[in-house]
């Protein structure tokens, strides 16, 4: 009689498995559950992008109508309450003046415009570590990384600087990632990142590059 009962239980356990989908069959979709969720997390360098880029346009309006009116006064006065776009201004005016005090003032005011999440200072001090100009440290990594965070809020001029460093230098040369920022540049409607793709396109054919505009 046992020997009867024993293949009937494992039959009906088998039976009550399949009916419920398995364990297998529940652990992939949990995996295809994971896999979905992972595809559809936001990157958090682009998010943090977005974020600065909205915070830096509430500044846009106030500097706008201030440079309008030519007022220095009022641009160096919201430069101090830490306006992005008005220490970007006073920095470059500070820096190209022949004032040693002055043109270390300028790079304090750069540095906050950059660390408020400015695009053009941003490109500004990275550029320059980058390539070790104005006496800035020389920090290839860390100079391409803030011009990408430039190049991320869609600053047509950090989008070719960046490509241009992936094409041309020699440690951080990459040729996909410099198609996907010329990519990324055309979609904007920059005519020299249209201009680069075409002559990589030739290069990558073996035909004679296409001469720049």
């Amino acid at each position: 009689m046992a020997q009867l009962i024993r293949p009937l239980l494992a039959s009906t356990l088998l039976l009550a498995l399949a009916a419920c989908g398995g364990e297998s069959e529940t652990a992939g979709r949990e995996d295809a559950a994971v896999g979905i969720a992972s595809l559809e997390k936001p990157d958090p360098e682009a998010e943090t992008a977005k974020e600065l880029a909205v915070l830096v346009s509430i500044d846009k309006e106030p500097f706008d109508a201030a440079l309008a009116a030519n007022d220095e006064t009022q641009i160096s006065a919201l430069a101090d309450g830490g306006n992005s776009y008005a220490l970007h201004h006073r920095a470059l005016a500070r820096i190209n003046s022949h004032d040693y005090m002055l043109q270390q003032g300028g790079y304090d005011d750069m540095q906050a415009a950059s660390d408020k999440g400015l695009a053009a200072a941003q490109l500004w001090i990275g550029q320059r570590m980058a390539y070790g100009q104005d006496n800035f440290k020389l920090q290839p990594n860390s100079g391409l990384k803030l011009m990408e965070k430039a190049a991320a809020q869609g600053n047509v001029d950090a989008i070719m600087a960046v490509a241009a460093m992936y094409v041309q230098d020699a440690y951080m040369h990459d040729t996909k990632k410099a198609r996907d920022w010329y990519k990324r540049g055309a979609e904007l409607g920059s005519a020299d990142a249209k201009t680069a793709l075409q002559q990589m396109d030739q290069a990558d054919a073996g035909q004679p590059e296409t001469p720049a505009p």
